[in-house]
């Protein structure tokens, strides 16, 4: 067992620590943007909203982090429910509503009809919102990119019966940039009731695109603590020495970000500069997890272990795969032939249109 500034290094478990198991949630400059819109809808009492982006931008769980500080933001409890948007071959209503129950871990009986199923989904979120002193119920609905008018007509019925019990339903819908398209066909095609209800505002949700985002996330890694309340936070965990002598891995922000872009223009990586949150994640993770205490046991980090960490973390793969889907193919053209006669022989002409 390690020491530092003469305090044990506590005992977990291997595999358990959150850097380990990739479990935990830190706050960035991005989903603190993401709260105040949040909670400027919620004051304003907007029925909801579309979060869109890329993959791997870390949407789902920005929001779920942003949507849980609500209460003390605003000083009253409000109910969140999380369900997962699904494609279906033969789409209908029980399928949805059934899906929405497992999503909420509630029992039910797996052959019931379409009003039998929504009235357990109802109720418990009339339960649920009289417990709100604005009696709202916040329903974040992910991969919302594949839900289509019918599904989106199911959760009007929702809406309005809980409107009769004087309860509101505030939906934000989570998904990539096809959410948008989405949005789009709804306002063509005359559907504002629609739009209305679930998409009137709109925010999308980016990447890291800087230097100073990037400090902050690794800022946060110093300053977050596991086990709880016991100073123990993720950087000294893994570097106990080096954190006592005042080192933090929020030095490395200018460095790290340059780094990544040095490895793009390697890899001949052409697109915005936006890294998504998940593969930044999955860089800091490699690095503490292979190179502190519980791995090589290095004293602290060197900018070659950094670059041995972003390419364990799947993201030149994941962006030259990106740039691949991004070229729009040629359009392939015609051939045409012409003979062409002289005095003496004649000659085939091949041109492309």
């Amino acid at each position: 067992m390690k020491e530092s500034g003469n305090v044990l290094r506590p005992t977990i478990t291997p595999g358990t620590h959150p850097i380990e198991q990739g479990q935990y949630i830190l706050p960035t400059l991005e989903i603190n943007r993401l709260m105040e819109k949040i909670i400027q809808i919620i004051k304003d009492g907007g029925p909801g909203m579309i979060v869109y982006g890329r993959p791997r931008l870390g949407k789902t769980r920005a929001t779920i982090f942003a949507v849980s500080y609500l209460p003390a933001e605003l000083e009253t409890l409000i109910p969140i429910f999380v369900a997962d948007c699904k494609s279906y071959k033969v789409p209908s209503a029980e399928k949805f509503y059934r899906d929405m129950l497992h999503d909420f871990f509630f029992r039910f009986e797996t052959k019931k009809d379409e009003v039998v199923l929504r009235s357990p989904i109802v109720n418990l979120m009339h339960e649920k919102g009289e417990r709100s002193n604005l009696r709202r119920v916040v329903l974040i609905m992910d991969e919302a990119q594949k839900m289509t008018e019918w599904q989106y007509n199911c959760l009007i019925d929702i809406s309005n019966q809980l409107m009769r019990k004087m309860i509101r339903m505030t939906i934000i819908s989570i998904g990539q940039e096809q959410l948008v398209d989405r949005r789009s066909f709804f306002i063509a095609n005359q559907k504002a009731h629609i739009v209305g209800r679930f998409m009137p505002k709109e925010y999308e949700f980016k990447g890291i695109r800087s230097v100073e985002e990037l400090e902050y996330v690794l800022q946060s890694y110093d300053e977050s603590e596991y086990p709880t309340d016991s100073g123990w936070y993720f950087t000294r965990f893994f570097f106990p020495e080096s954190y006592d002598e005042g080192k933090r891995l929020k030095d490395f922000g200018k460095l790290l970000f340059n780094l990544f872009l040095e490895i793009r223009q390697e890899f001949g990586i052409t697109g915005k500069m936006e890294l998504p949150m998940e593969y930044v994640a999955f860089t800091i993770e490699n690095a503490l997890k292979t190179y502190g205490a519980n791995g090589m046991g290095g004293d602290w980090l060197s900018m070659l272990e950094w670059r041995d960490a972003i390419s364990r973390s799947g993201y030149i793969d994941s962006e030259l795969l990106s740039e691949v889907k991004n070229i729009v193919p040629l359009k392939p053209r015609k051939l045409r032939f012409f003979l062409l006669m002289g005095s003496s022989s004649c000659h085939l002409l091949m041109t492309r249109t």
